[in-house]
């Protein structure tokens, strides 16, 4: 299934990485971005004002430093429990997914929606987005821990589906406010995924 996963999601890198440089693409993130602002207004998204608060504070879950400072608790806790294999691989699925987030973003190089429809700021290229790739590299990476340890299904499973689930707020909370496009989006999902299983196969396959 793992293998399915990540074949699935370089599949899905791929189909995304065309679009965003094709006319459907790029017009299907035109209108995407435009049904969440209000009317005559693009600097203001649908909804109200809590709505926008909330999906900014979901954003920083996928930020560089929330992201690192989860990673070195959970490496810490692996560790001291005799777990180094863990703990390293952790680290290294992290430390890989952000230099393979600036890798693309340099590769591609995409710009950022037009400023006024920001309700964020943002830096660098725009595709494929960082936060949506962190996010799902370091989450879905927890969930597998988890399920690891897991002695039910249902443990596995909810393990499982509270990392995906984490990740894929995050990305909404990108498209929402505006400093990402959809296409961004789906890229980094797609690449963290695969990372994620890349790195937790290897793992696997070595121990």
């Amino acid at each position: 299934m793992a293998l399915l996963g990540l074949g699935v999601a370089l599949a899905i890198f791929q189909d995304v990485a065309d679009d965003q440089n094709e006319a459907d693409g790029q017009t299907s993130d035109w209108k995407i971005l435009k049904a969440l602002r209000a009317r005559g207004d693009p600097a203001n998204p649908i909804g109200p004002k809590w709505v926008k608060e909330s999906l900014t504070e979901t954003s920083a879950l996928g930020g560089v430093t929330v992201l690192a400072g989860i990673t070195a608790v959970t490496a810490g806790g692996l560790a001291i429990s005799g777990k180094r294999r863990e703990a390293l691989l952790t680290v290294g699925v992290f430390t890989g997914a952000l230099v393979l987030s600036e890798g693309l973003k340099n590769l591609f190089k995409r710009s950022r929606p037009p400023a006024e429809y920001r309700a964020a700021e943002a830096v660098n290229e725009s595709f494929p987005s960082g936060h949506a790739l962190l996010s799902a590299a370091t989450f879905i990476s927890l969930g597998i821990l988890f399920a690891q340890g897991a002695r039910s299904t249902a443990l596995r499973t909810f393990g499982l589906t509270v990392g995906a689930a984490t990740a894929a707020a995050v990305g909404f909370s990108r498209i929402f406010l505006g400093v990402h496009w959809t296409n961004d989006v789906l890229g980094g999902w797609a690449a963290g995924s695969a990372w994620a299983a890349t790195c937790w196969l290897a793992g696997r396959r070595r121990r």
